[in-house]
């Protein structure tokens, strides 16, 4: 188990080791796709950057949601039928 932060400052999580990498998979992934968004939003995308890109980037982002849920009920031994 280690200590892990959301930003530093705000928030201390005990967790372990692999629910903080899932956690830190997906705000990667977020913070990612929130960045495309927003430079389609201004009209200064990055090249391949497009509407499309950005949907399917965030649709990516359930699979790690999934992930990370599985891995947290597993902490908790919470059975995926419970």
């Amino acid at each position: 188990m280690r200590r892990g932060s959301a930003d530093g400052n705000r928030v201390l999580v005990i967790a372990p080791d692999e629910v903080l990498q899932r956690a830190s998979v997906v705000n990667q992934a977020l913070s990612k796709v929130y960045g495309q968004v927003k430079r389609l939003e201004r009209g200064d995308p990055e090249q391949g950057e497009t509407m499309e890109a950005a949907a399917q980037a965030q649709y990516e982002v359930w699979n790690m949601l999934r992930a990370m849920r599985t891995a947290m009920r597993h902490d908790l031994g919470v059975t995926p039928d419970d």
